[in-house]
């Protein structure tokens, strides 16, 4: 797995390529704790557009994110996310916790509009 990342503001784009599953769980947490380190940011952006899987270990690590964003009245938002991600978010019933997106100037929007 590899994660770029862009910073708008109070809010940092992680653009992830590979499976997101426990094997990648050290390398995704390392992105995401960097980032987190400056107070000011609030939101993450997943950038899901070659993340053609993702297993439980991290449906269950972006919960606890989404838990830790929410005590700095951020979220997780995830953008471009495919058929397979779609489907594995609606059958966890987890489509409804994390704002989707169809692609990124939508979610630069959101991200705006807070």
């Amino acid at each position: 797995m590899k994660v770029g990342a862009e910073s708008y503001g109070h809010a940092v784009i992680l653009n992830l390529k590979g499976e997101l599953t426990e094997d990648s769980l050290k390398v995704f947490d390392d992105a995401v704790n960097h980032h987190l380190a400056g107070k000011e940011v609030i939101d993450l952006v997943l950038n899901m557009e070659e993340v053609p899987f993702i297993d439980g270990t991290l449906l269950e690590y972006m919960l606890d994110l989404q838990e830790r964003l929410s005590e700095r009245l951020g979220q997780v938002k995830l953008v471009k996310c495919d058929e397979n991600i779609r489907k594995i978010l609606e059958i966890t019933r987890l489509d409804s916790t994390f704002e989707t997106y169809a692609d990124m100037s939508e979610a630069v929007q959101a991200i705006g509009a807070q």
